[in-house]
């Protein structure tokens, strides 16, 4: 497995402990949905870079907080654990992520943690677009955010 992180935005500089901690657990979260050799990609952003991605993507003409590109097939598991392949692609905007940091009162890190789970669970095929489905994925998130060190 592999995270592969790729800070862009000019501002800020990734702490090496929140690297490793994403690195280990959204590791663990990759065995567990069966998909050890992925890799995913975890791509700090300004407002500007993710507001061209969802203006491209969604259509969307504002930044969001983190947008998903999942590069696996529906419903298809990678069953060759012996292989590497791309899951995906996670960009989050640093920010995005300090304004929502300062509103729930956290830190940036704890921020970043949560945009990124957040983004692997939207790789696993997890959605909000309904009421249903925003209370799993919330649930999902809660219990995967009680393993983190916060």
């Amino acid at each position: 497995m592999g995270l592969y992180i790729n800070c862009m935005h000019q501002d800020y500089i990734l702490p090496d402990s929140l690297t490793r901690m994403l690195t280990e657990k959204l590791g663990e979260l990759l065995e567990e949905h069966e998909l050890t050799g992925g890799e995913v990609g975890l791509i700090l952003v300004d407002d500007q870079y993710i507001k061209s991605l969802n203006k491209q993507y969604r259509d969307q003409d504002a930044p969001t907080d983190v947008l998903s590109f999942s590069f696996l097939e529906p419903g298809s598991p990678e069953d060759d654990v012996d292989r590497e392949f791309a899951v995906g692609d996670i960009y989050i905007s640093i920010d995005r992520a300090r304004e929502q940091a300062l509103d729930a009162n956290h830190s940036l890190e704890k921020e970043l943690v949560l945009l990124a789970v957040h983004g692997l669970l939207h790789l696993f095929g997890y959605d909000h677009e309904d009421e249903e489905e925003q209370k799993v994925m919330h649930n999902k998130e809660r219990i995967i955010l009680e393993r983190f060190d916060f």
